[in-house]
């Protein structure tokens, strides 16, 4: 749903002049506006909103009327956040209306937000913004973490007066089907010199019986995962292992699965390991590029962490096959429980195995894994 995230970015206008940034949307028959409260009622929240001076611009260039402020000015300067209604100027149906979750906490969690400054001509784009800590001033106030660069100006200066006009801005959760909204941004504390941005959570709005759901309910949509795993499971039979093994692009696999279990394991043990690793190494690939990719900060943790121990010398000191299956066993161990320290609190268990069970069968199926005797 990421493609109707422009149809929800309103530019304020005052007097003719651009000041801020908000997210329209229709609900229940109305068009409104959510926007930082600072935006309309100034930076001290001392200056009287008068709807007639004011327009806010969607994405096509039209410009709404605005309606009235359903937020007064004491709840603006409380949260920094208000709602708008709008008088729409051109068809309802046209626009898209985001689904709105509580304060994303999960580090797993990536956002993106678009929002136009004073000096720049176009809305812009920026994304991999991560939760970062709640503001002690509010229980409904939060930072994200974002790259410094994009704060900083061609003269290399941080600073949040060149990006004046961000406030009000919507954050929502970036790749997902479904477009999700947290709150406005309010503040680039410190003049963007600590990279964070400030935001008020969508939760403040809950006394206005604004439909808002906790964003726990986000937390890698763990029915949706479970049963997408059950499937890759079922589909990774013997006839998908068969068909595996028949491509000549994984030949040079399967002659290391072969050298590498043959000192491991006995004869009559080595066809049923072969099935086991070659399953492993199927049932991982797809759960990686199917259901992981989809969660980009995870995919990333879980990347750096794999390419992080592959750099450690995946050696197994053996003189026979005993040794040689204990040593694939502690290997198996070791990154188990070093991918649990990694991933723990972002996948579950059986999630953390199934990778565990994938690195170790990767490892046998290229270079990375080798076996040595004692001298």
């Amino acid at each position: 749903m990421m493609e109707h995230l422009n149809k929800t970015t309103g530019l304020l206008i005052k007097n003719g002049s651009f000041v801020g940034c908000s997210v329209i949307f229709p609900l229940d028959g109305e068009f409104l506006c959510l926007t930082a409260g600072h935006n309309i009622y100034g930076k001290n929240f001392d200056q009287v909103f008068d709807p007639d001076f004011w327009k806010v611009e969607d994405h096509l260039g039209i410009k709404h009327d605005i309606k009235e402020c359903i937020c007064d000015m004491n709840f603006a300067k409380a949260h920094d956040i208000v709602i708008l209604k709008l008088e729409c100027g051109s068809d309802l149906k046209s626009f898209h209306c985001p689904e709105f979750y509580t304060i994303p906490i999960n580090p797993a969690h990536s956002f993106t937000f678009r929002a136009k400054y004073e000096q720049s001509k176009t809305v812009v784009t920026q994304r991999h913004l991560q939760f970062n800590s709640l503001c002690t001033e509010s229980d409904f106030k939060f930072f994200c973490t974002i790259e410094k660069a994009l704060l900083m100006n061609n003269d290399y200066k941080s600073g949040s007066d060149w990006l004046g006009g961000w406030s009000g801005t919507g954050l929502f959760l970036d790749n997902h089907h479904e477009l999700i909204c947290f709150g406005v941004m309010t503040d680039i504390p410190n003049k963007g010199n600590d990279g964070q941005l400030k935001f008020t959570s969508v939760s403040a709005l809950n006394n206005l019986n604004f439909n808002i759901r906790a964003a726990s309910q986000l937390d890698l949509e763990k029915k949706l995962l479970a049963s997408s795993i059950n499937a890759i499971f079922d589909q990774t039979d013997d006839e998908a292992i068969s068909k595996w093994t028949e491509d000549e692009i994984n030949k040079p696999q399967l002659e290391y699965i072969n050298t590498k279990l043959a000192k491991a394991y006995s004869d009559d043990r080595l066809d049923l390991m072969r099935k086991n690793t070659i399953r492993k190494l199927i049932i991982g690939k797809t759960f990686l590029s199917t259901e992981l990719k989809k969660h980009e900060t995870i995919f990333n943790q879980y990347t750096k962490a794999y390419n992080a121990y592959a750099l450690e010398d995946l050696e197994i000191v053996a003189n026979n096959r005993q040794e040689a299956n204990a040593g694939i066993k502690k290997i198996k161990e070791t990154y188990e429980e070093y991918l649990l320290s990694c991933l723990e609190g972002i996948l579950g268990i059986d999630d953390i195995k199934i990778l565990a069970n994938y690195g170790i069968s990767d490892w046998i199926a290229n270079c990375s894994l080798s076996f040595l005797e004692n001298e």
